[in-house]
């Protein structure tokens, strides 16, 4: 017994330092910044800068920002959906399969907190009228897991059928 108990309380011990140190904050950039500002390092002012490379702003300033710049994002014409008020001069699209997996992954959802709010109890009177001895004691057993096994699987069969929607390319 006395085994045990030192068991879980390492365990627990190593979990709490685990959730520690997980949770301390990385301090990347202030160390990068430190270490550029203490070994004197300086941008040179003739070097050019693309549009590809980072640049870090140690001195509080923010850079400018710039307008739309005008171009297209996707097909065109009768395939695009215009959406009036968003900040890019042309057409922008909608990706109509990314709000069709939304409400679908909310009603997946929905369904396995019904199916296990549903099951579980029913499962659970089930078993307690089994012990009372009472004839419809393993159908109740046997619909409380049946609601509990299609809350939970029905999230997975949903993102499946979706995916392999999307795979067939169905919805382009």
């Amino acid at each position: 017994m006395k085994l045990v108990h030192k068991l879980t309380m390492s365990l627990v011990a190593l979990s709490f330092a685990a959730g520690v140190f997980a949770a301390a904050p990385a301090n990347a950039q202030d160390a990068f910044s430190s270490m550029s500002s203490d070994t004197g390092l300086q941008q040179n002012s003739n070097q050019q800068i693309t549009g590809s490379q980072t640049q870090q702003y140690t001195d509080g300033q923010a850079p400018m920002l710039q307008g739309a710049t005008n171009g297209t994002i996707g097909p065109q014409g009768g395939d695009a959906t215009a959406v009036m008020g968003v900040n890019t001069a042309g057409t922008v699209r909608v990706n109509n399969l990314a709000n069709l997996e939304a409400l679908l992954n909310i009603i997946a959802n929905g369904m396995e907190i019904l199916g296990i709010a549903w099951g579980g109890p029913t499962m659970i009177m089930g078993f307690m009228h089994m012990a009372a001895g009472t004839q419809d004691a393993m159908k109740k057993v046997l619909f409380g897991a049946a609601g509990v096994t299609g809350g939970l699987a029905t999230p997975g069969c949903i993102n499946w059928l979706v995916a392999s929607a999307r795979d067939a390319n169905l919805f382009s």
